[in-house]
């Protein structure tokens, strides 16, 4: 007969057994299975609005504003999110539109594609301070890389602050009036920030996927040419788009130019949740970003850094979400540049690329962009226009792109799993 010792023995061992599976099971990767749904397609990174992004002559309050996006994927159907995250009182459109761009850098829409958005069956929406929006569906088929206008004639208000992205390498127009359903637009005001629009997402096919930029201005694309889709995140989605594997990824760029990764005010205790872990069909991000806490440290802060990554890594892991590292650029011939930033640099880089960071894979940036006889510094033909050593031009966002897309599909290939 089995003693009652016994079997309380054989049980206990039971539970401890199915608490270590537990336990290793949850440390596992997270698997998510493909589906039909929505992905985020466009996105850009909410800030309040400078002075210089307030547009004068003629304003924004009660007329019109037509802005352009590019969806990263394809779809029949999409939606798209307006935020008043920023603002301090409520936010009105009386009518949005939505229509096809006819030629980049010019306001004129293809009129037979102009749809009515609505929200809740209505066309006029009331997005109250703090709050973000999301219109009904839109039936309007859209490709990868088409441009569309988005135009909304703002109401009535006084004062309060304006939810925009600042840094949108792309023209935008307000012009007096009604006129969100005019081909074109007269006595218009050209700006270069995005207003309101934060998110398209589109209904996609199982297999599809989000990948996030996280990072600052050098994601942002400082440097690029405008009207040209000349960032790196742009250019990984050309990329992307034209290979049958991949078209099916959809690259969203959510780079703050002047964003710090560490700190109060930094993504890894800020905006991570919303940038990253909230948008639609994410499975992977790449993390660019820290040059501008090394431009600032009077101190080695290598540690700090390494920290934030680990606790971006984690939240990310946790849902599911692979994140592979961008090794920070070199800085020799900036003003950020110091035998302690660069230590500290090389540090972090170095960290990136080692077996125990973490990461699910490294892209080496740094590598792909530096001088042969002196990697502390970018080469000539990748600087920026303004050659101030910091940020690339058109052509180094090129070999970035280049160096991301060839990296992901060695990542890919190597372990398919991770696609």
């Amino acid at each position: 007969m089995i003693s009652f010792k016994k079997i309380i023995s054989v049980v206990l061992s039971i539970v401890i057994a199915v608490c270590a599976f537990s336990s290793c099971a949850s440390e596992k990767e997270v698997i998510i299975p493909d589906e039909d749904g929505w992905f985020c397609a466009w996105a850009a990174a909410m800030q309040t609005a400078d002075i210089d992004q307030l547009p004068q002559n003629p304003r924004l309050k009660e007329n019109t504003l037509r802005q352009v996006i590019r969806p990263s994927i394809s779809g029949d159907k999409f939606t798209l999110t307006f935020s008043n995250e920023y603002g301090d009182i409520p936010a009105i459109f009386e009518s949005v539109h939505v229509a096809k761009l006819l030629k980049t850098g010019n306001p004129a829409i293809d009129t037979a594609t102009d749809t009515v958005v609505t929200f809740g069956g209505k066309e006029e929406i009331r997005i109250e301070a703090g709050e973000t929006v999301t219109s009904d569906e839109i039936s309007l088929s859209v490709s990868a890389l088409d441009l569309l206008a988005v135009s909304i004639k703002m109401g009535s208000y006084v004062g309060g602050d304006v939810t925009c992205h600042r840094e949108a390498n792309a023209s935008c127009w307000v012009a007096e009036g009604n006129c969100v359903s005019a081909e074109n637009m007269s006595g218009f005001k050209v700006m270069g920030s995005w207003y309101y629009l934060c998110r398209m997402d589109v209904w996609a096919k199982a297999g599809a996927k989000t990948l996030v930029v996280m990072g600052d201005s050098i994601s942002d694309g400082v440097g690029a040419t405008s009207n040209a889709y000349a960032t790196w995140p742009d250019q990984l989605a050309a990329l992307m788009n034209k290979n049958v594997s991949t078209e099916n990824i959809s690259v969203v760029n959510l780079g703050i130019s002047g964003d710090i990764v560490s700190g109060d005010w930094g993504v890894a205790k800020g905006r991570y949740k919303r940038d990253i872990l909230d948008v639609s069909g994410v499975r992977y991000c790449i993390l660019l970003i820290g040059i501008n806490d090394i431009g600032g440290a009077q101190e080695d802060i290598s540690e700090r850094l390494i920290e934030s990554y680990k606790s971006i890594i984690s939240a990310c892991h946790e849902k599911g979400i692979k994140v592979y590292a961008g090794t920070l650029l070199p800085v020799k011939g900036n003003f950020y540049y110091s035998e302690l930033h660069e230590k500290i640099r090389l540090a972090v880089n170095n960290f990136m690329m080692s077996e125990d960071s973490g990461f699910d894979g490294v892209i080496d940036f740094s590598g792909a962009v530096c001088r042969d006889d002196d990697p502390a510094q970018m080469k000539d033909e990748y600087n920026s226009p303004w050659k101030d050593f910091l940020h690339p031009g058109d052509k180094g966002y090129e070999k970035m792109a280049e160096c991301a897309y060839d990296s992901l599909l060695k990542f890919w290939t190597e372990q398919p799993t991770d696609k």
